[in-house]
């Protein structure tokens, strides 16, 4: 769509992203999570950014080999999936045990 190309377009709509994240994260605020839920789902972010540079390496393979853009969508959405449950955890408050 020739809308996106506009450069005012694309700032507003990172603009409203950072806003829709503020607000998650000022949401998640309100919840209480185990250290140890937590602690695991720390641990899976190490091994996710493992997995996620995978991904991405065979989205830009695909790109330049064939232009196919599925493997760097999925790539793209599941790692703003797992950013978002990461910010979720880390904004949490840890319960007291």
């Amino acid at each position: 769509m020739e809308i996106f190309n506009n450069s005012l377009v694309a700032f507003l709509i990172v603009l409203l992203g950072i806003f829709v994240f503020l607000k998650f994260c000022s949401w998640a605020k309100n919840f209480e999570l185990s250290g140890g839920v937590k602690k695991i789902i720390y641990i899976l972010t190490g091994i996710g950014l493992i997995v996620f540079n995978i991904l991405y390496s065979m989205g830009n393979k695909a790109i330049s080999g064939a232009g196919d853009y599925g493997m760097a969508t999925i790539a793209l959405v599941v790692s703003l999936v797992w950013a978002f449950i990461f910010a979720f955890v880390l904004m949490a408050e840890t319960k007291a045990e």
